[in-house]
């Protein structure tokens, strides 16, 4: 899996905070509201492993500018 860049966590956290306001607008049916937790889901787990990698073992940032 690629390593998402700081721009890109940004862009996948305001589509989960877009998704979860479908979600909890009452709108969509049952199977509509499935479908989006299981994207909101998938999202999470991308920004998940962005957190486990941005470290190095030395304790250094990997997307920080030198």
């Amino acid at each position: 899996m690629a390593t998402l860049t700081l721009p890109e966590v940004f862009d996948v956290r305001l589509k989960i905070q877009e998704l979860e306001g479908k979600v909890n607008s009452g709108e969509l049916s049952l199977f509509e509201r499935c479908d989006l937790e299981d994207e909101i889901l998938e999202l999470k787990e991308k920004l998940g492993e962005f957190d486990r990698l941005k470290f190095s073992d030395e304790g250094e940032c990997l997307n920080c500018s030198a």
